[in-house]
C-alpha cells in the first residue's frame, strides 16, 4: 500500500481529485433516484447545479489534503486506519465549524448558498450529513489508494468519464412516487 500523505505529489493530488469526482458523482446518482424530490440534497443540486458539484468535490479534496498535512506532521510510517481517522476528523470538524460558526455569521438573504446551508443545519436529522460525509471521505481515500496502483492515464480517464456523466446526472430528477 502506497503512502498517500505526500501532499506535494501532483500525481497523488490528481488521484484525490479523480476519486472525489467519482464519489460525488456516484452519490449524486444515488440521491437523484432515491431522495425526496424536494429534499435538501436535491434542492442543493437543483438550485446550484455545477457549482454545488464543484463545491462538494473541492470540499473532499481540501479535507484529504488537510489530512495529508496533519498526518505528515505527526510522522511515522503510513497507517491506513490512522489516516482514515484523521480524514474523518478533519471533515467533521469542517462540517461542524462551517454550520455552527461560518453560516450563522452571514446574514440571511446575503448569500444563497449560506441560506440553504442554514436550512440544512436547522433541519431535523441533520446529523446524517456527518455520517454521509464520513463515508464519502473514506471512499475518496480508498479510491485514491486503488487508483495509485494503476497508470496515471487512468486517473485522467476517471476525471473525464465522471465529469461527463455528472453533466447528465445533474439534470436527472427523483422519480415522483405515485
Amino acid at each position: 500500500m502506497r503512502d498517500i500523505r505526500k501532499f506535494w505529489d501532483a500525481r497523488i493530488l490528481l488521484a484525490i481529485v479523480a476519486s472525489a469526482m467519482a464519489v460525488d458523482t456516484l452519490g449524486l446518482f444515488v440521491w437523484r433516484y432515491t431522495a425526496e424530490p424536494d429534499g435538501p440534497i436535491n434542492k442543493w443540486y437543483d438550485t446550484f447545479g455545477g457549482i454545488a458539484y464543484i463545491a462538494d468535490v473541492l470540499s473532499m479534496v481540501i479535507g484529504v489534503v488537510l489530512a495529508q498535512i496533519v498526518s505528515s506532521a505527526i510522522g511515522g510510517p503510513f497507517n491506513l486506519v490512522a489516516f482514515l481517522i484523521i480524514v474523518v476528523t478533519v471533515q467533521m470538524t469542517h462540517d461542524l465549524f462551517f454550520s455552527q460558526v461560518v453560516v450563522p455569521m452571514i446574514p440571511p438573504g446575503r448569500n444563497s448558498i449560506m441560506d440553504l446551508m442554514r436550512e440544512y443545519s436547522t433541519m431535523k436529522g441533520a446529523g446524517w450529513v456527518l455520517a454521509v460525509d464520513a463515508f464519502y471521505m473514506i471512499a475518496v481515500v480508498l479510491s485514491t489508494l486503488i487508483l495509485m496502483e494503476f497508470p496515471p492515464y487512468l486517473t485522467w480517464f476517471k476525471i473525464v468519464g465522471f465529469g461527463y456523466a455528472t453533466c447528465y446526472i445533474l439534470f436527472t430528477h427523483t422519480p415522483v412516487q405515485t
